[in-house]
């Protein structure tokens, strides 16, 4: 009678204890699942509150693009991991509104720009913005490569100038009219690189929309080097140009190879391409 107590005793007793064991271990389990969904939710929002500098708000990206990016430039593009990839599927990722430049490695001639992931805490002004830059770098990106359309251009000074003339020369042409502030500020700087190349194989020529005796009044207040050619409204519409200034790299054989829309960028080019021309 005992012995059958005892082992009864000893049964139950090896039960309890599993059962406790059994206890402890689901509630660890369950206290372990716990920490981790609480450091993953903490993790999310520790990354969602991560916002860059740059994209802090819009006048902060507005004037880090100013200052750092130029989507019109000749420039190293790499996607978010830093592998290089074609300036067409960079631009492309840039207007679907994902995805922002960051300058990587701003030298002279070639700079270097990396995808980063537009974040969702940023101002919807900033996803409108580089859309709608990385769509006029795009069109100006597809024109290079393609003719310059036919053209027989005539200076305020009664100097001819077509492909004929021109064949062989680096021409550098300059889109404006007189009412475009920005257009008129930046002449003393074209006026350097006139000066620059003058010994150089290079035609500056500039198209303006304005008629020729109102050019001629205008240009005796402001000093500008190149060779305008008034009244060209209608030749800029086959350009289908998206904003001015518009500044145009024409090679030898009349192709366009570069389309700028600023002089910083344009001498950055021009230096660029020295060794041909």
């Amino acid at each position: 009678m005992k012995k059958n107590i005892l082992i009864v005793l000893s049964v139950l007793f090896g039960f309890f204890t599993a059962t406790i064991i059994a206890v402890r271990y689901f509630n660890n389990e369950n206290d372990h699942q716990v920490d981790n969904k609480n450091d993953k939710k903490s993790n999310k929002v520790i990354k969602e509150e991560a916002l860059p500098s740059f994209q802090s708000s819009f006048k902060i990206w507005n004037q880090y693009i100013k200052n750092n990016i130029d989507l019109m430039s000749s420039f190293q593009p790499q996607d978010e991991k830093g592998k290089v990839i074609g300036k067409e599927n960079f631009l492309a990722a840039l207007e679907n509104g994902l995805y922002l430049p960051e300058s990587i490695d701003a030298n002279d001639i070639i700079p270097v720009y990396q995808l980063t992931p537009l974040h969702s805490k940023a101002e919807e002004k900033i996803q409108r913005s580089i859309k709608s830059l990385a769509k006029k770098a795009m069109h100006y990106f597809k024109m290079e490569g393609s003719k310059l359309p036919e053209h027989d251009f005539i200076s305020l000074k009664g100097k001819s100038f077509n492909e004929a003339q021109t064949k062989g020369k680096l021409m550098v042409i300059k889109c404006w009219f007189i009412t475009c502030r920005v257009c008129v500020e930046e002449f003393p700087e074209l006026n350097e690189l006139v000066d620059k190349y003058k010994e150089r194989n290079v035609v500056f020529v500039s198209l303006a929309f304005d008629e020729k005796d109102k050019l001629q009044k205008f240009l005796k207040t402001k000093e500008f080097k190149y060779a305008t050619i008034p009244s060209q409204r209608n030749y800029m519409k086959k350009l289908k140009l998206k904003q001015y200034p518009t500044h145009i790299i024409v090679n030898g054989e009349g192709v366009i190879v570069k389309m700028v829309s600023n002089v910083k960028t344009l001498a950055m080019e021009l230096k660029r391409l020295d060794s041909e021309f």
